[in-house]
């Protein structure tokens, strides 16, 4: 992404972005605020658009989510800049950085949808909610047995499908459901109030 700033040859070398962001982080570098902060006010923007494109515009998420994940680049560039070398291109480095938090935001909402998900097979979040935060799930999954612990974080957790968990531990298909119906009961039991 960060090649195409060079304009119509697509050249970095040539490009007036390419030009002011590597001279003002230089600066930076060497101790200038006011170069800094120019720096991040229009990494700020380039962050945006690079954040709107990858999430989508009309994909139904809103406007904090997008601002969260340019707010996570700008704490990364900050923390980076002193791996910034002066003779390289800045646009890919930055680029490479913005890329980077982007894909551990991914991550992190996949990872809260597959345990939303099985917090509602559980009963609902309401009712963990009412448990508290003193639950913790992975204590929870800690006192299954193994067979029902594995195959339910490789299916609930990881996201893989009953027939991946079975080529993945040789239970059968059957096995694998039974045994994921068995530790849900088993878990709902124990976050139900009594």
């Amino acid at each position: 992404m960060g090649s195409r700033s060079g304009g119509p040859s697509g050249d970095l070398r040539k490009s007036a972005e390419e030009e002011r962001l590597s001279s003002w982080m230089r600066q930076a570098q060497e101790g200038d605020v006011e170069a800094y902060n120019q720096l991040l006010g229009r990494l700020a923007d380039l962050a945006r658009r690079y954040v709107r494109r990858a999430i989508g515009f009309g994909s139904g998420q809103d406007g904090y989510a997008h601002e969260d994940v340019v707010q996570e680049i700008l704490l990364a560039i900050h923390a980076k800049r002193h791996t910034y070398e002066p003779g390289r291109f800045f646009l890919p480095w930055f680029y490479a950085i913005s890329r980077y938090k982007f894909i551990d935001e991914i991550r992190r909402r996949t990872a809260a949808r597959r345990e939303s998900s099985l917090s509602e097979e559980l009963g609902g979040e309401a009712v963990l909610a009412d448990v508290g935060d003193a639950l913790d799930l992975h204590a929870l999954l800690a006192d299954l047995p193994e067979k029902q612990r594995t195959l339910l974080r490789l299916v609930k957790l990881e996201g893989l499908s009953v027939e991946e968990a079975s080529g993945r531990t040789g239970y059968s298909v059957s096995d694998v459901k039974v045994s994921i119906h068995r530790a849900l009961k088993a878990l709902r039991k124990k976050v139900e109030p009594q």
